[in-house]
């Protein structure tokens, strides 16, 4: 058993234990881990791997979601101390999993599964029987179900009609329910309670605070004014906003342990903080100037509530994932360039930050790292730069990132260290459309899908011609999934830039991969690009990889599954086909697991087989790393906290 994938799942009734999901002979399976004695004991065995996995509020039992390749399956529920299991809530259809939830003891579980193009509620006691509770059309993920049982929160479109829906469960009131809470149930009555947004104010629900009364308490993050905003709603008071808790880029956030502490990770330029505010702070203290840091939050003036706001001590790097054990202390998990994922326990109120059974190690002696910042018109394109030691100019492969909403950061990535390892410039670039810059590096770029990014791309390429990083000659695009279209988009629209594209479970023909794809992905697709291919087909057209593929002159690699319901096999086979008619030197390989296998056998064998290609297409003699061997493609591949 090595390192954990997330960080633990705590039981909130029982502190003593939790879940995890560890990589267990190469693939990711949920552990029960006891704290009192330090036993940790692997629940599942499926073939294909484990990523879902939650732990019942009391303790008593392990949920996981069993998945096939294309992403459906059912919840499955096991006794925290082993033993029989079974079907986590009965009469739930198979399904993609967009989230699960459980009420203040545990009594009433909650799912939210999509079948057939919607999304589906259902409520029950966990192991028992479910209900279901209403239905809608696209994608709902189930944030929260409020600590009294009766009402769920769930999130669609940040800027759509359904950004946070509000469904009441129609569960049993508490025999305690005052007039207030039966006001708000009849308020509902007639169905769920939609709060909309729109092109200047995005919206996502987080989570109910466990520690309100009788009136749930929402936590949410706006996004307006080119802002990120800390946020709550109440039936009673509707949405309050909190001007003080405001950063120019991306936040997560969480309830923490005192009634209303509110605990913040904010992502900037590729690097993780944690900040800890009171929402009800002491009196006295609310109305005093307040600046964060120097760094993204916003001034408050000397007559602004302003709650107190204390940063944590951390490493430079970036977190995954976090979690709050109930006696306050948080377990990350926790990289930096050039430190491999793993666990970081801290503990809010000291400067301690421990790594169990771990220090930090140094970096490699063979790797030269660096940061770019590009300048352009629109704003400065921020870069990663890993060059093997010594003076360039070297083979480039600029490792593009999905998502599009998703950046590189400052955290280890091994196909990284591999690439350099033999002998290969690595640049990871966050284009425009990537998060950690704030709203307007995100958004606008005038729905120029694909055409926008792979500007970018170029320009970052130009300066590192310029100043004898890369070889003009050999610079070349390896992506997954968005990444993996921006790849085969930029090959075919900038043939003269790139002699080299690899490309793994890509879009290859926007139009067919729309119309194929989970509801999710099309509802992103159409906030890309403001519509449908029916609606805006120009777009759609100039965005679309096969729009250019007569104009791809240099080597591709493919890499698609047969099961990826992501970015369909189909519209990959075609394009295949459009290169062999061309004549294009090309590869196309077929594997296992779906869009993203969770077997890490299946990541190091796409790895070294894109190292091969790449090295048929470029067939000079490479340097070696300094120290001797070339290294193997590492076992612990974590895709530097990107699951394309």
């Amino acid at each position: 058993m090595t390192q954990a994938f997330q960080s633990p799942g705590f039981a909130a009734l029982a502190a003593d234990r939790a879940v995890e999901t560890r990589l267990v002979d190469e693939r990711w399976q949920a552990v029960a881990w006891d704290l009192r004695t330090g036993r940790r004991r692997v629940v599942t065995d499926r073939p294909g791997g484990v990523h879902l996995s939650e732990i019942e509020p009391d303790g008593d039992a392990i949920w996981w979601f069993d998945a096939d390749n294309a992403g459906e399956g059912r919840w499955w529920r096991e006794p925290f101390a082993g033993g029989a299991g079974g079907e986590a809530l009965h009469d739930v259809p198979r399904g993609r999993a967009y989230g699960v939830a459980f009420d203040r003891t545990g009594a009433l579980a909650a799912v939210v599964v999509g079948v057939d193009g919607a999304s589906h509620c259902y409520v029950g006691p966990p192991a028992g029987e479910a209900r279901l509770i209403g239905s809608a059309p696209g994608y709902l993920s189930l944030a929260d179900l409020s600590p009294d049982g009766r009402l769920l929160a769930l999130g669609g479109r940040p800027d759509g009609d359904d950004s946070v829906v509000l469904w009441p469960t129609g569960a049993q009131a508490d025999a305690q329910a005052d007039a207030q809470a039966d006001a708000q149930a009849d308020a509902q009555a007639d169905g769920p309670l939609r709060i909309a947004g729109n092109r200047r104010l995005r919206l996502w629900p987080i989570e109910f605070n466990p520690l309100a009364g009788l009136e749930p308490e929402l936590l949410l993050v706006v996004e307006e004014d080119e802002r990120y905003t800390v946020a709550t709603w109440r039936a009673g008071t509707g949405l309050r906003r909190y001007p003080g808790l405001s950063f120019d880029s991306q936040i997560s956030a969480g309830w923490y342990r005192g009634p209303r502490e509110v605990l913040i990770q904010h992502e900037r330029a590729g690097r993780s903080r944690l900040l800890l505010a009171d929402l009800d702070p002491p009196e006295g203290q609310g109305a005093t100037r307040q600046r964060v840091t120097p760094q993204g939050a916003a001034r408050q003036g000397p007559a602004e509530q302003a709650p107190p706001v204390r940063e944590i001590s951390t490493p430079g790097g970036t977190i995954h994932d976090l979690s709050c054990a109930p006696d306050g202390t948080l377990h990350c998990v926790w990289s930096r360039e050039s430190t491999p994922p793993r666990p970081l326990v801290l503990r809010p109120g000291t400067e301690a930050a421990h790594h169990p059974g771990q220090g930090l190690d140094p970096d490699r002696g063979d790797t030269s790292r660096s940061r770019r910042w590009t300048p352009r018109p629109y704003g400065r394109i921020h870069s990663f730069v890993s060059t093997p030691v010594g003076e360039g100019p070297w083979p480039t492969l600029f490792l593009v990132h999905g998502g599009p909403a998703t950046h590189d950061r400052d955290s280890y990535d091994p196909r990284v260290n591999a690439l350099v390892g033999r002998g290969y410039a690595v640049v990871r670039t966050n284009y425009r459309g990537s998060t950690g810059y704030g709203a307007r590096w995100q958004h606008e770029y005038g729905h120029r899908v694909g055409l926008a990014q792979i500007e970018d791309l170029a320009a970052v390429r130009t300066e590192l011609v310029a100043d004898g990083t890369a070889l003009a000659e050999r610079t070349g695009l390896c992506g997954f999934s968005w990444g993996g279209y921006l790849t085969l988009l930029a090959m075919g629209a900038q043939p003269e830039l790139w002699s080299l594209g690899m490309a793994a479970q890509p879009i290859a023909d926007y139009p067919a991969a729309y119309r194929t794809t989970t509801p999710a992905l099309r509802a992103l697709d159409r906030q890309l690009f403001g519509g449908t291919p029916d609606e805006v087909p120009e777009r759609y057209r100039a965005a679309d990889p096969r729009s250019y593929v007569h104009q791809v002159r240099s080597p591709v690699l493919l890499v698609a599954s047969r099961t990826d319901e992501r970015c369909p096999p189909d519209q990959v086979a075609r394009y295949a086909a459009d290169l062999r008619r061309l004549a294009v030197p090309h590869e196309l390989l077929w594997v296992d697991g779906g869009h993203y296998s969770r077997r890490t056998a299946d990541h190091r064998s796409v790895l070294a087989t894109m190292v091969r290609f790449a090295e048929h297409a470029w067939p000079a003699p490479l340097p070696l790393p300094p120290r001797g061997d070339r290294p193997e493609v590492p076992a612990e591949l974590v895709e530097g906290g990107e699951h394309p």
